[in-house]
Order: C-alpha cells, then sequence, then structure tokens
C-alpha cells in the first residue's frame, strides 16, 4: 500500500467528463489499497466561469478599487500594486483563492456520490502555512495532522491547491502553476510515496508539442533538469516544485489524466538514468505578440550545445532575436508568434 498525492491541473477539471476521469483515477488507486490525497487547481482556464484569470477580471474593470491600505502581512501593510490591475495583493490572492476552493467542493461532491469518501480542505484547514509576498509566497510550516486525521478515518482528502496562510491569517497564493508546489509540500509532510502530477498530456515532451510535430515524452528527469526547463518556461511543472522535491527526496510522476501511461518519473540523477545533451525546447509568452524559445542542455553539454544552437538558427534563417540568459547552458532566443512554429520545429529537430 502505497500513500500518493494526486495533483489534478485545470483542464483535467474543467468540464463533467474530465472530472469523471480523475474520480476513476482515484478509485482505481484505492481499489489497489494505496491512500490518496488529492490537491486541485481551479478549474478550466481564461474564460471558465471559475479560472484564475477569470476571477481576477472581475477586480480588473475596478484599477485601484481594492485600494492600498489592504491587511498587515508578515511584511507588513501591504501597499503594492500587482499585474492584475492595480489592486493589492491582500484582495486579489484572497479572491483567487476561490477558483480552488470551488474545485475542491466540488470534486468532494462528485466523490461522496460514487461512494468515495471525501472531505474538501482549505489551506487553513489543512495545516498549510506560508510565508512571502502576496502572489509569489512559498509553502512553509505544514502541519499534518488534520490530514492525517481525514486520512486514518478512510477518506480522501480534497485539498485547494495554489495557496497557504501566513502569520495573521491571511491567504497568500504561490505563483502560476502553484498547485504542484502544494502536493510537493504536502507530500513531504507527509512522507508520501509518489506525487503524481495529471495534465493533459501523458508527460514531460522535450517541447511544446502544440508547436512541434512528433515531440517525443521522456521516461526520466533529473531534478534539476525539470528545474531548468521549467523555470525557462515550459508550463508542464512549477519550477519551485522541482527545487522543494529535490530537498525533499520526493519522487514524482507527470502523468495524463486521460490515459493510463506512467508518464515522466522526476527523481534524483543517482537513479541511473543518463542526462542528455539536449533536455529540450522551453517556450513562453515574450514582449508583444512573440514567443520566447529557449533550447536547455545539460550542465556537461551546455557550451557545445549552445554553439550548435547558434548555428543552426543561422542556418534556419528566420527573423529571430537572440536574448541575454544568465543559464551558461542555455540559449533563448524571440521570435514572431506567426513563425514559432516553423522556427520551433526545425531548432528541434537540428538538435535533438
Amino acid at each position: 500500500m502505497a500513500l500518493i498525492v494526486q495533483k489534478f491541473g485545470g483542464t483535467s477539471l474543467a468540464d463533467p467528463a474530465a472530472r469523471e476521469m480523475l474520480a476513476k483515477k482515484v478509485g482505481a488507486a484505492r481499489d489497489a489499497g494505496d491512500e490518496i490525497v488529492l490537491v486541485v487547481s481551479a478549474m478550466g482556464r481564461m474564460g471558465d466561469p471559475y479560472a484564475t484569470d477569470t476571477l481576477l477580471d472581475l477586480l480588473g474593470e475596478y484599477s485601484g478599487g481594492a485600494g492600498t491600505a489592504g491587511g498587515v502581512g508578515s511584511a507588513g501593510p501591504v501597499v503594492a500594486a500587482d499585474a492584475a490591475g492595480g489592486m493589492d495583493g491582500l484582495t486579489s490572492d484572497l479572491l483567487v483563492s476561490c477558483g480552488e476552493v470551488i474545485s475542491a467542493c466540488v470534486i468532494a461532491a462528485l466523490l461522496n456520490s460514487m461512494g468515495i469518501g471525501a472531505v474538501p480542505m482549505t489551506a487553513h484547514s489543512a495545516g498549510i502555512a506560508a510565508s512571502g509576498p502576496f502572489g509569489d509566497a512559498a509553502p512553509a510550516a505544514i502541519d499534518p495532522a488534520r490530514l492525517r486525521a481525514v486520512l486514518a478515518a478512510g477518506k480522501v482528502p480534497v485539498v485547494t491547491g495554489f495557496q497557504g496562510v501566513d502569520a495573521v491569517g491571511d491567504i497568500l497564493t504561490l505563483g502560476r502553476g502553484g498547485s504542484d508546489t502544494s502536493a510537493v509540500a504536502i507530500g513531504a509532510a507527509l512522507g508520501a510515496d509518489f506525487v503524481d502530477i495529471y495534465k493533459d498530456v501523458p508527460g514531460v515532451a522535450k517541447a511544446d508539442p502544440r508547436l512541434v510535430k512528433g515531440v517525443p515524452f521522456m521516461h526520466f528527469l533529473d531534478y534539476d533538469s525539470m528545474f531548468r526547463l521549467a523555470n525557462h518556461g515550459a508550463r508542464v511543472l512549477h519550477d519551485k516544485s522541482a527545487l522543494l522535491a529535490k530537498a525533499s527526496g520526493l519522487r514524482m510522476r507527470v502523468r495524463s489524466t486521460f490515459d493510463e501511461g506512467e508518464g515522466t518519473l522526476i527523481g534524483p540523477a543517482s537513479q541511473g538514468a543518463e542526462v542528455p545533451d539536449f533536455l529540450g525546447l522551453a517556450t513562453c509568452s515574450g514582449p508583444g505578440n512573440k514567443l520566447r524559445v529557449t533550447a536547455v542542455f545539460s550542465a556537461a553539454a551546455g557550451a557545445k550545445g549552445v554553439v550548435l544552437a547558434r548555428e543552426s538558427v543561422r542556418t534556419i534563417g528566420l527573423d529571430v532575436i537572440e536574448l541575454d540568459c544568465d543559464d551558461p547552458s542555455a540559449v533563448a532566443y524571440l521570435c514572431p508568434r506567426e513563425t514559432s512554429a516553423v522556427f520551433a520545429q526545425k531548432l528541434f529537430e537540428a538538435l535533438n
């Protein structure tokens, strides 16, 4: 019997069919004798009723309307505006935390309706402390007593991801993708055997499958390689979660909600899997209508890989700009979105 923390992202919660798949994963694990703790994100993406960006839009039309007096957190009075349009961090963090609360309640109700006892839990009731700035905090000490009590009663805790509570009781969020980090922090506190991060893809790919055709998914990544890919923009996993998993020695698996594959195992390099020279392409939005494309190499192959990437880019001949990159084993480019798929495909083929 294993203790597994299962984290489900927004696309795994977006509609009834996806939520049914989630419930089947929970049921199958329990039938196998495993104890399960669920961590959930907000449902869906921008435009869906309870998604994080949709909730922030409710305040967007009241620029400055949240005020700057705010509350008093660990760093003193809240005075800094955030990217949501002039609101203070106290207000925006409290608002967006509602998305995960809704998910926890809906999933707990679904599981209970199927005869799987489940208890929805907020960061407060699950004992998750956090510290740091609003919008980009980090988990602090976790008191797992309530979680263990729910498990001991034979039920599934369904915990709100992305959030914690500071020393004065304010809600802090952990940054976009922070539910991954919530799941790892809970797993470390409970001594879990695995943290399974469920997505709409079957693992960690060497590039964004929406940009690069036929890109392979990896069976294994060491913690540092996963962190570097995520830190350069690969959105499959929150970068902080890889560092936290490394610190605690906790094994993670990135898996699909929609198939039965094993996914990508993330663990210590000492597991024996050789780190490839070319880790992959990480992509994220750049300024204007542009995409940032970063070729990431292992530390051992970094200098050689960067030279190869630069030579390949010259051969490709598309209009891109090389950017400053503080990682000596990576090279980043800014590419117009209209040619980004062609550029990423050609660069990947040259490097892989």
